[in-house]
C-alpha cells in the first residue's frame, strides 16, 4: 500500500513537470541557446570538412571514375541507415544516439587525414581507401540525423519553431558559408606556398589535413556542448508500421506511391552528373578552390532568395504545380554547364557559371526540393509518415546510388569525340528529360488547390518549413514527453 502510494505520488509529481515549469522551462530555454552555439560550431565543421572531401580526393589523383563511386556510397549508405533510426529511437536516449553518431564522425576524420599522409608517402589505393572511410562517415551522420530532429522537437514550442529554426539558421548558415570562403582561401595559400617551394602536392594535401583538423576540433565543441543539453524522457508507443515490400506492392496505385518512384527516377538520372561538377570545375577547367567553392555557394545564395516567392506558389497552387515546373527547369542545368564549352574566355566562363546555371538551377532546386518535402507531409497520414518518409529516401539514395555508378562507368570509358564529363552532362539531361515526360503526368495534388495564376496574395512564407516538418513527422513516434529536474 505504501509503495503504491509512493508511485502516486511520484507520478503526480512527473505530471506536474511540464515545459512551464520554471526549472524545466529554464532547462529548455538554455539548452535552446546552446543549440545556436552548437550549431554553429557543427556548421563550421561542416564547411571546412564535408565541403571539401570531392576536392581532396581529386588531390589524391582520384579519377572522374571514382568521384562518382564516392558519391554512389555516401547517396546509398545513409538512406540505408536511416531505416533503422526509429529502431534506435525506441531504444535508447536520443541525445545518446546523438552523441554517438557526433563521436563516430569526429573519430573518422582521423583515417581520413591518413589517406593524405599515406597518399603523399607512396602507399597505393589511398583513392578506394578513403570512399570507405568517406562512406562511414555518413553513414555515422544519418545515425544522429532523425534523433537530432526529434530531441529539438522535444524542446521547442510548436508555436515558436519557424522563428527559432530561422534564427539558427541563419547564424549557422553564415558560420557555414564564411568558413566555406576562408576553406578555399587558405588551400589556395597552400597550394601557392607549395608551388614557390616546389611541391605543390605536399603543401595541398597539407592544407586539406589542417581543414580537417580544424573541422574534428570544432565537432568536439560541438560534441560537448551536445552533453550540456537538456533531453527530456521520452514515452514511446507502438507505431503505425507497414513493410517496404507491402509499400512497394502498392505503390503504382497511389498518389504517394507514384511520386516515390518518380523522385527514384528523377534522382537517378540527376545523379549521372551530380558528382562531377568537381571535376569539371577544378580538373578541366584547371578553377582555384576560392572559383570552385565560390560557384559552388552562388547556387545556394540564389536558393536562398527564390524560396519566399516557390513557397507562396506552394501553398497556393499546389506542391504539384511547382514541382513539375522545377524539374523541367532541373532538366536545362547539365545543359546551361555545356554552353559553358562556347565561352572563349577564362574570365567569361568563370562569370557565366558563378551566374547562368546558378540563377536557373538556383530557382529550380529551391522549389524542387520545397515542393517535394512538402507533398509528403501532404500525401502520408501521421501514423505512417515516419517509414513513408524513409522508403522515399531509400528511393532516392538507390536512385542517386545507380545513377552516380553509371555517370562513373561513362567517365571510365574513353570517349574522344568531345569532353568526357560533357557527354555525361549530356546523357544526364536526357535522362531527365524521359523521366519528366513519363512521370510527371502520373503525379496528382492530393489536396485543393487554387489554379495557377500568376497574381496572387498569400500568407507568409517559413523559410525553416522543411526542418519544423521533419520535426513533426517524428513526433507520432510518441505517446509524449517526460520532463525532470535531473
Amino acid at each position: 500500500m505504501a509503495r503504491a502510494k509512493k508511485k502516486k505520488s511520484v507520478e503526480s509529481y512527473r505530471e506536474k513537470l511540464t515545459a512551464e515549469h520554471p526549472v524545466v522551462a529554464k532547462k529548455i530555454d538554455k539548452s535552446l541557446k546552446l543549440s545556436i552555439r552548437e550549431g554553429s560550431y557543427a556548421s563550421i565543421s561542416s564547411g571546412l570538412g564535408l565541403s571539401y572531401l570531392s576536392p581532396f580526393a581529386l588531390a589524391l589523383n582520384a579519377t572522374a571514375s571514382q568521384v562518382g563511386i564516392l558519391h554512389a556510397i555516401i547517396n546509398l549508405l545513409p538512406s540505408i541507415v536511416q531505416l533503422k533510426t526509429a529502431k534506435l529511437i525506441e531504444k535508447f536516449p536520443r541525445k545518446k544516439i546523438v552523441r554517438a553518431g557526433v563521436l563516430w564522425k569526429i573519430l573518422l576524420w582521423i583515417p581520413i587525414m591518413l589517406t593524405g599522409l599515406l597518399f603523399y608517402l607512396g602507399v597505393p589505393h589511398m583513392v578506394w581507401t578513403l570512399i570507405v572511410f568517406v562512406g562511414l562517415f555518413y553513414a555515422a551522420g544519418a545515425v544522429a540525423h532523425s534523433s537530432w530532429f526529434s530531441w529539438m522537437g522535444s524542446l521547442v514550442p510548436e508555436d515558436n519553431r519557424g522563428r527559432y529554426f530561422s534564427k539558427r539558421n541563419r547564424i549557422t548558415g553564415f558560420c557555414g558559408i564564411l568558413t566555406m570562403i576562408l576553406g578555399a582561401i587558405f588551400l589556395d595559400g597552400a597550394k601557392k606556398i607549395g608551388s614557390n617551394m616546389g611541391n605543390v602536392i605536399g603543401f595541398t594535401l597539407l592544407g586539406f589535413g589542417l581543414l580537417f583538423a580544424i573541422s574534428a576540433l570544432t565537432k568536439i565543441m560541438s560534441l560537448t556542448l551536445l552533453k550540456k543539453q537538456y533531453e527530456p524522457r521520452l514515452i514511446v508507443r507502438k507505431k503505425d508500421y507497414f513493410s517496404l515490400w507491402q509499400f512497394l506492392k502498392s505503390a503504382p496505385q497511389t498518389a504517394f506511391g507514384r511520386f516515390v518512384l518518380f523522385r527514384g527516377a528523377f534522382s537517378f538520372a540527376i545523379a549521372i552528373a551530380g558528382p562531377f561538377w568537381v571535376v569539371y570545375m577544378i580538373r578541366d577547367l584547371g578553377f582555384s578552390y576560392v572559383w570552385y567553392m565560390a560557384i559552388t555557394i552562388s547556387g545556394t545564395a540564389f536558393q536562398l532568395m527564390f524560396l519566399p516567392l516557390l513557397g507562396k506558389m506552394s501553398d497556393r497552387f499546389g506542391n504539384i504545380k511547382v514541382m513539375t515546373i522545377c524539374s523541367w527547369l532541373v532538366i536545362t542545368t547539365p545543359l546551361l554547364w555545356i554552353g559553358s564549352a562556347f565561352v572563349s574566355s577564362d574570365l567569361g566562363i568563370k562569370l557565366y557559371l558563378l551566374f547562368v546555371p546558378a540563377i536557373v538551377s538556383g530557382f529550380a532546386w529551391a522549389g524542387y526540393m520545397l515542393a517535394t518535402n512538402n507533398y509528403v507531409y501532404d500525401a502520408v497520414s501521421g501514423p505512417k509518415r515516419s517509414f513513408g518518409l524513409a522508403y522515399m529516401n531509400l528511393s532516392v539514395g538507390v536512385g542517386m546510388f545507380l545513377g552516380a555508378s553509371l555517370g562513373s562507368i561513362l567517365a571510365w570509358i574513353d570517349i574522344s569525340f568531345m569532353n568526357p564529363i560533357l557527354f555525361i552532362f549530356a546523357i544526364s539531361g536526357i535522362g531527365r528529360l524521359l523521366v519528366a515526360m513519363f512521370g510527371l503526368g502520373k503525379l496528382h495534388e492530393v489536396r485543393n488547390v487554387k489554379k495557377f495564376s500568376s497574381h496572387y496574395m498569400i500568407r507568409e512564407f517559413h523559410p525553416m518549413q522543411g526542418a519544423v516538418r521533419e520535426i513533426h513527422h517524428l513526433e507520432h513516434l510518441v505517446k509524449g514527453v517526460e520532463h525532470h529536474t535531473g
